[in-house]
């Protein structure tokens, strides 16, 4: 059989030479196409990032009046031809962009913060300007810069993005808040100076331009608390400006606006503390940072205060569990911080007459002051119900690292005062303006604890509403940690010292008269009121039998805010009353 076989020719060499080069051709673009989308990617992650720190900063800085600031950064060299005129100002600032304060921060880039936070937690010694892969922000134009950049080949010129322009941004942004301090309505930031002692105070304007017809306010700084206006030398308020408002201003925002041109103290500006903006309600017991980055918990059932003055830990946070038209009507409560478990402890605190060895914490036996304790561990459960609840205290303490306290003397809703025969069916309120719940016995006996303070405090919140929490009469231990909490203000050392600024700090009418509750507020430390007299309030601590422990003075009395005053279980009088504590279930 005969087969037509057709010859098979195989690739010339031309052929393949052209094929290898187009293959060549074709590689090098997708090499060039991927590097190119490389590149685009990371400039848009680039943006992205920037575009949600803008937006996060932005509800961060409306909210707590400040940038979310973690350390200073000193002026980076990469930057200078992107900066704009005021960002190149020496007293114009730099800091890392502190990300744990903001919720919902995902970054592609930044990871030198996590070194840094780490670093700072652990108090180790490091050089900031060692680590480039950080975003910063300027305080002035709030503009966002990645230090270590982004590099762009374009037509073989490299380019480094350090945010979304590459030409200085000159817009200018009109700053609400400087050092969480207020820029008055009408008034505009307009940059730092030194005043006579070398401190760099806020300057601002009537007018957005610095012109030379434009009137100057500078900051005047006062640490220390005051109690009247006469603390500050020459000063005088306008017609239309209140006392009251000025001196709790100043004790909040720790200073004023004075004119800087003017030769007398007469034209000042100061900035009105509100209490009128909150939180939705809480469905369950959590967590709130606050612009400091300091926490706590908050109840279910309660909001938290959003306002200047009240908004902050260290200032007196402040929650409530009504409110209407955006106002509170409700129950008031100031969160005590304990970040020191091993702090909370009983002590004399300016009663130098008690001796440490007065304290004991068995049950007592003789005259000698006494308190169940608590190791934050374990609940016995086979224990009374007084030595659980302690012991819940405890450790809901030592968890939380805090508690709250009434923010006013216990008192009622009836528009009539209390008498002696006034009985105790009234039902107990923690809200300003309020008659004293007084006339009020600790309870029958030290093993009967109902029919007085112990049991109205105890039973303030049984509904389910509000489980999250147990209120109960304050303890001593908590008065003390209170007092161990304010004394770390040394602007507010002084409480313990002097009798004449401790009587400036409550209602000390030598009449014996009472004020209703909250009613002045050169009597108030802390968001706290009248801790230093109006009425004596019952704790749980015991001294000897038959006998319990009133605290803070009463009217009629200079003694300080940390005096003990030890009363029969059972007496009743105009200036007995109480103040309601909450631990955290």
């Amino acid at each position: 059989m005969k087969y037509n076989i057709r010859e098979e020719k195989g690739i010339t060499m031309i052929s393949l030479v052209i094929t290898i080069i187009i293959l060549l051709l074709l590689t090098g673009m997708l090499i060039y196409n991927s590097k190119d989308n490389v590149q685009i990617k990371n400039l848009t992650n680039l943006y992205n990032d920037i575009e949600l720190l803008k937006e996060k900063i932005s509800d961060y800085y409306n909210e707590y009046g400040q940038l979310p600031k973690l350390e200073k950064y000193p002026k980076p060299t990469e930057l200078q031809n992107i900066l704009n005129s005021s960002e190149k100002e020496e007293a114009s600032n730099f800091y890392v962009i502190d990300l744990e304060n903001m919720q919902g921060i995902t970054l592609n880039y930044g990871k030198d913060y996590e070194t840094i936070k780490l670093k700072k937690q652990n108090n180790e010694n490091y050089n900031i300007e060692d680590y480039k892969e950080i975003y910063i922000i300027n305080e002035n134009t709030h503009n966002i810069f990645y230090v270590k950049g982004i590099n762009i080949k374009e037509n073989n010129i490299t380019k480094t993005y350090y945010t979304y322009y590459t030409e200085p941004d000159e817009t200018i942004v009109d700053l609400r808040y400087i050092d969480g301090i207020v820029i008055p309505n009408g008034y505009y930031y307009i940059g730092k100076e030194k005043d006579n002692m070398g401190n760099e105070s806020i300057l601002i304007s009537n007018e957005k331009e610095n012109t030379t017809n434009a009137k100057k306010y500078i900051w005047r700084k006062q640490i220390s608390n005051i109690s009247n206006i006469e603390e500050i030398s020459n000063i005088i308020l306008s017609e239309n400006q209140n006392e009251n408002e000025f001196i709790k201003s100043v004790n909040h925002y720790k200073g004023f606006f004075i004119n800087k041109n003017e030769e007398t103290n007469k034209d000042i500006i100061y900035l009105p503390v509100e209490e009128n903006k909150w939180s939705e309600i809480y469905t369950k017991n959590e967590i709130y940072i606050d612009k400091n980055g300091d926490k706590a918990y908050i109840p279910k059932g309660f909001r938290v205060s959003l306002s200047e003055g009240t908004n902050e830990i260290r200032s007196g946070l402040l929650i409530t569990d009504n409110i209407e038209n955006n106002k509170s009507i409700g129950n008031e409560f100031i969160w005590v911080p304990v970040n020191n478990f091993e702090e909370f402890t009983r002590q004399d605190l300016g009663e130098t007459q008690i001796e440490e060895t007065d304290f004991i914490t068995t049950e007592p036996t003789e005259e000698k002051y006494y308190e169940k304790s608590g190791e934050g561990e374990n609940i016995d459960n086979t224990a009374n119900k007084s030595t659980q609840e302690v012991q819940n205290m405890y450790k809901s303490i030592k968890q939380y690292k805090g508690f709250y306290i009434g923010r006013y003397e216990t008192g009622i809703n009836e528009e009539t005062a209390r008498t002696s025969n006034s009985g105790i069916s009234q039902e107990p309120v923690v809200k300003k303006n309020k008659y004293i719940y007084n006339y009020i016995k600790w309870g029958n006996s030290q093993t009967d604890e109902k029919g007085g303070a112990v049991e109205k405090a105890r039973n303030m919140y049984t509904n389910t509403e509000f489980d999250g929490i147990q209120s109960t009469l304050c303890y001593g231990v908590q008065w003390d940690a209170i007092m161990k909490w304010i004394n770390k203000d040394t602007s507010l050392r002084y409480i313990f010292t002097n009798t004449e600024d401790t009587y400036k700090k409550g209602n000390y009418d030598t009449s014996g008269n009472l004020i209703k509750t909250g009613s002045n507020e050169l009597y108030q430390i802390k968001n706290i009121y009248d801790i230093a007299g109006n009425v004596s309030e019952w704790t749980m601590e015991t001294y000897g039998i038959d006998k319990k422990v009133l605290r803070g003075g009463k009217s009629g009395s200079s003694d300080n805010v940390s005096f003990r005053e030890v009363t029969n279980i059972a007496e009743s009088s105009l200036v007995n009353g109480f103040r309601i504590a909450l631990y955290i279930k």
